[in-house]
């Protein structure tokens, strides 16, 4: 990117981009909680995500990652019982405090007076957070939703 410059005017680029950044990223007040706390009836259950085992049994609280984490595919699993999946969605989002927040009509100038130390110096703020947040899983027997002599697939799906 910086190679159609000399070297003196790539420095100066470099120093530029990286103050740019540096203010931007200080103006930007991240929020949020990747962690789902899992509870079934009964406890006891194996959690499952993505396909994989977690090595955690219910009640268990899972850690599903910071700001840029996914979607995942949760499965609650006990013998005896059929499994149950449910989806867990990420919720994210950039919030921005607008300068007029406060302002009743048109002779008022925008100036924000109502803005609070936080609004200020973070007028960005990013949140994030899983969906279900809290999640409860009642597990039915076995046989409880199929005629004797069916057969659920072996992938689960």
């Amino acid at each position: 990117m910086f190679d159609a410059f000399p070297a003196a005017s790539r420095r100066l680029l470099r120093a530029i981009l990286f103050t740019c950044l540096a203010f931007a990223s200080s103006c930007l007040y991240p929020k949020g909680d990747g962690r789902v706390f899992v509870t079934s009836d009964p406890p006891g259950a194996e959690i499952w995500l993505d396909g994989g085992p977690t090595g955690k049994t219910t009640p268990a609280s899972l850690d599903l990652g910071g700001p840029l984490a996914g979607d995942h595919l949760l499965e609650i699993r006990k013998k005896g019982y059929e499994p149950e999946t449910r989806r867990l969605t990420a919720f994210k989002g950039l919030q921005v405090v607008r300068l007029d927040d406060g302002v009743t009509d048109f002779i008022v100038p925008p100036f924000p007076a109502w803005w609070t130390f936080g609004d200020l110096f973070f007028p960005l703020s990013y949140e994030w957070r899983y969906v279900p947040h809290d999640l409860f899983v009642r597990l039915f027997p076995d046989g409880t939703f199929r005629r004797s002599g069916e057969t659920r697939p072996a992938s689960g799906k």
